[in-house]
């Protein structure tokens, strides 16, 4: 999990930029990454906006197995812009929100550049995966508002393309709604059935306290993937982790994490055994 920054990487302002009259942009501040184990949580670099600075640059490398993750500060309302120039177009990355789950990831054909209304005030998460040696350039910009921002109005759910509550329509993924799992008296392991594929998607949430381990078993197709959220929105693995089939983590918080399936290729039956203790 090394990551090293270049001095002029010290990024040192803060990405709130809700207030009127921002200064002219004092040009972008660069960082480095190197990539981070697959095995566990990915260090974080915070990406902060120099004074006047309405953008950021931070570059670097990943390979498979590695993830470079960056976090970011923002108000709700703010329109986040975000570049990803690439070596190969086998890296992808993903963007999560305070409260999870993610609101692009890999399956989305915007991987060059995507603009986003960012509904809520936090902390945001970007985390650049690939399956194949590659190098990247990722530019971050959120333009200053002349007042302050409203917070984004809910969305209407979209309509499900099956009874799993979610699916991809058009080139937008849809968020499936989430399943509780709940232990039954006297057990700590539980096991559901979803169908997952490139049109449908599966999510359930559990509770579970700081310092427990949960041991995620996935049993389908081979393409089968999942992505694990910690409470505050932190992912914890996603569909890009080497391994997919029988991991293991140690919980951060404690509160309600989600798993999400998915399937990019075929479309089926995922057996997800869940245990914690």
């Amino acid at each position: 999990m090394n990551r090293t920054l270049s001095t002029a990487a010290v990024l040192t302002a803060a990405a709130l930029l809700g207030g009127a009259g921002v200064a002219a942009a004092a040009g972008p501040v660069t960082g480095t990454g190197t990539g981070s184990g697959a095995n566990g949580v990915p260090a974080q670099t915070v990406i902060h906006f120099a004074k006047g600075a309405t953008s950021a640059s931070v570059s670097g490398k990943v390979g498979p197995g590695e993830d470079d993750r960056y976090v970011f500060d923002a108000k709700a309302g703010q329109t986040a812009h975000i570049h990803l120039a690439r070596s190969t177009s086998a890296q992808t990355w993903t963007l999560v929100g305070p409260s999870g789950p993610a609101v692009h990831d890999a399956h989305s054909p915007r991987q060059s550049d995507f603009t986003y209304r960012l509904p809520e005030s936090g902390r945001y998460y970007v985390d650049i995966v690939s399956t194949r040696p590659s190098s990247y350039r990722l530019d971050l910009s959120i333009p200053a508002t002349g007042k302050p921002a409203k917070p984004a109005k809910p969305a209407k759910p979209a309509k499900p393309a099956t009874g799993n509550g979610g699916g991809v329509h058009g080139n937008l993924p849809v968020v499936a709604e989430a399943t509780k799992i709940d232990f039954a008296p006297g057990r700590t392991s539980a096991t559901v059935t979803a169908k997952v594929g490139p049109r449908d998607r599966a999510a359930y949430t559990f509770a579970a306290k700081a310092g427990q381990r949960a041991r995620i078993q996935l049993d389908g197709s081979g393409t089968g993937t999942f992505t694990l959220i910690a409470p505050d929105g932190t992912p914890l693995h996603t569909t890009h982790s080497r391994n997919q089939r029988d991991v293991t983590v140690t919980l951060p918080a404690s509160g309600l994490y989600r798993v999400d399936l998915a399937d990019d290729v075929h479309a089926g039956s995922q057996q997800l055994t869940l245990s914690v203790r």
